[in-house]
């Protein structure tokens, strides 16, 4: 006990430094009224390198906890209540943080006690001449020190936010209390609903107990928020100690507190008939008192009610899940609950249903059928909360995305940004500017993109199931950037050359993915722009794939930054035709873009075109100047500079027609 009552008397740095030893692994008030007993223990006498030596570690742990129970028992008054639950809290705490590995407790308190007895020393020593002389540090030293001290600042920020999450989490506790009363309230009303069911008063409304709850809903959704932005802020400034198994703890504890509060709080409102008839309507109600608060009409579940006997009932009610079939088949027994906005209610009204057979155990001597009983049991599964952290759910959309897409290359923190930009509307290229941001189930599939007919979910659900079934190698192979909007895809192909190309999904369909591509502006001599071909679909892959596709572009030159497209593609093109077979040759499908398909040059001039280089068995208009076509008197391009893939294909079938003619004795065939 003598260097706790030193410790208390350190000054300035020397006393930060020793507050800053104690956190949620140690909390220092276990370090103040167990102060004796922490001294007295032999602590050194266990090896930490030797794992053998975890059972006397164990002991220790053990006996710790003993020491903390029973301080906590002996705390007696008004101040003694917070007092007692606070040390019982710390007692289960670090029962549940060492109990698997309690030789790190042997080593967090001898890290403490070595530490509180150096800065002890240095302390008394400062005021003598060879500590005069210790302060006259180089300035090197003065750097180093100042660096660590600043290191120690953002540390005690983060062990000051979860000194707060304590504070909550002993809040926690009291407000079970506040649940019991609540559950009291429950049971009470569901007591004077059996008796006004057997003739007794009306059994009364539900709406203070409503208020109630949604006021408890409300207070522990805030919490559980608070503890979610505390998991982000360690990951940005991991600290030492066993912080992530505190958070856990907390995240399980607030977890628990809200199942406890929806299950509790789903009731019964309109009893059924205590009396059922086969083949007779019967109806009832059912109503989640914090339906409103905790959002779960965002996504309306849907409650089903199926008829159990009773020794289920009861089997249910001991937690003991034995039910594997119903007891009957009632008819109309599922309905969707109903948010009433102007009196907050979240109900489902069962108004038609009928007990259409039941399935009655065997009865013996003289058992009556009115005497076996039977219950409908009400069930549902329901989504809480309408708000996710960003960076929870990019992790989970990276996760999605690769279990769909069955691949290993999962989303860059570059794809990410740019689903942040189109989630949330934004500009900013900085990840640190989302990672506090949240989306509402609202934003994620329930209300449209800007300018759009489709959710968020929607536009990268079609780019998963896209990448799925036609795209899955070329993601793995990375020629798919895939996640870039059409600004950037002009200002990144701007600095490359012509013939240029890379691969994005689509904005505006959903599954769409389409070509950018720089080239040289035909109405305008000199000029270079950026082009984008109408986005291909999995009706478009289904005809012909997206390799072919680009194998039949010939100003397709590059893929983006500088690798030659054969390179990347070659291996997935589609093996060339047989030759003609008794004068014919089978027909293909090849796509074409008029403004960017050439004659073929003579031979000896050797001028690169974008024509492709079959001979092509109807006439071509040989132009010696071999520059790009004018636009079409029916123009393939939209407003935007787009093509029009449906016009496109019209050109395609007009190529499949030309081929299906007999072919010219040039080819060296005959017609039949």
């Amino acid at each position: 006990m003598a260097v706790w009552i030193q410790a208390q008397q350190l000054q300035g740095d020397a006393l930060h430094q020793m507050q800053s030893l104690y956190g949620q692994h140690f909390p220092i008030e276990v370090r103040h009224y167990l102060s004796q007993w922490l001294e007295s223990q032999l602590w050194d006498a266990i090896d930490l390198e030797n794992p053998q030596e975890e059972f006397k570690a164990k002991r220790l742990l053990d006996s710790l906890i003993l020491e903390l129970q029973n301080k906590a028992e002996h705390q007696v008054g008004e101040d003694g209540f917070l007092l007692k639950i606070k040390l019982g809290h710390y007692a289960n705490q670090l029962k549940s943080t060492y109990d698997r590995c309690p030789l790190e407790l042997v080593r967090c308190i001898k890290h403490i006690l070595y530490t509180e007895q150096r800065l002890i020393r240095e302390a008394t020593n400062s005021s003598s001449p060879v500590g005069g002389m210790m302060d006259s540090m180089s300035q090197k030293y003065q750097q180093i020190n100042q660096a660590f001290e600043e290191l120690r600042l953002l540390t005690q920020d983060t062990e000051n936010d979860l000194r707060k999450l304590q504070h909550n989490q002993e809040y926690f506790i009291i407000q079970k209390q506040q649940t019991v009363i609540l559950d009291d309230e429950l049971i009470q009303w569901k007591r004077r609903q059996q008796l006004a069911g057997n003739g007794g008063p009306p059994e009364g409304g539900l709406d203070i107990l409503q208020s109630w709850c949604e006021k408890l809903a409300e207070t522990i959704w805030q919490n559980r928020q608070q503890i979610r932005r505390a998991e982000h802020l360690r990951q940005q400034l991991p600290i030492p100690g066993p912080i992530e198994e505190l958070l856990n703890e907390l995240n399980s504890t607030i977890t628990d507190i809200i199942s406890a509060l929806v299950t509790s709080t789903f009731i019964i409102e309109k009893q059924p008939p205590q009396v059922l008839k086969t083949q007779t309507k019967f109806a009832a109600t059912v109503r989640l008192l914090v339906g409103g608060k905790l959002n779960v009409h965002m996504n309306p579940p849907q409650v089903k009610a199926t008829i159990i006997s009773e020794q289920q009932a009861k089997a249910l009610l001991k937690n003991e899940n034995t039910r594997n079939e119903s007891s009957g088949e009632i008819l109309n027994n599922n309905c969707v609950m109903e948010y009433h906005q102007t009196t907050g209610t979240l109900s489902a009204h069962f108004r038609n249903m009928s007990l259409k057979r039941i399935k009655r155990s065997d009865r013996r001597g003289a058992e009556s059928v009115t005497e076996e009983k039977f219950t409908i049991l009400f069930e549902s599964q329901f989504s809480v909360g309408n708000k996710v952290l960003w960076p929870q759910l990019c992790e989970a959309i990276n996760m999605k995305y690769k279990a769909e897409v069955q691949s290993n290359r999962g989303l860059s923190e570059e794809n990410l940004v740019f689903l942040a930009q189109k989630a949330f509307s934004s500009t900013s290229n900085n990840p640190d500017d989302y990672r506090s941001m949240t989306m509402t189930w609202s934003q994620f599939n329930r209300e449209s993109l800007p300018g759009r007919n489709f959710t968020f979910w929607q536009w990268f659900d079609g780019v998963m199931e896209l990448t799925k079934k036609h795209l899955k190698p070329h993601w793995n192979d990375g020629a798919i950037l895939g996640f870039v909007n059409k600004q950037q895809a002009q200002d990144m192909l701007m600095s490359k050359p012509n013939g240029t190309f890379l691969l994005r999904f689509s904005d505006s369909e959903i599954g769409g993915i389409t070509i950018a591509w720089v080239a040289e502006n035909p109405n305008k001599a000199g000029e270079r722009m950026v082009w984008n071909l109408m986005p291909y679909t999995t009706k478009d892959f289904s005809i012909r794939s997206l390799a072919d596709r680009i194998s039949d572009l010939n100003h397709l030159l590059f893929l983006y930054p500088d690798r030659a497209k054969d390179e990347v593609f070659s291996k997935y093109y589609t093996p060339p035709l047989s030759k003609a077979v008794d004068g014919y040759v089978k027909p293909q499908i090849k796509q074409v873009v008029p403004d960017f398909a050439t004659a073929n040059p003579d031979p000896a001039s050797g001028t690169p075109t974008y024509m492709d280089h079959g001979a092509s068995p109807a006439p071509v208009n040989h132009s010696h100047s071999y520059g790009i076509y004018q636009p079409m008197s029916d123009p393939v391009l939209d407003g935007d500079g787009d093509f029009d893939l449906d016009d496109t294909m019209d050109v395609a079938r007009h190529v499949e027609e030309l081929l299906r003619r007999p072919v010219e004795s040039q080819w060296g065939g005959q017609q039949s």
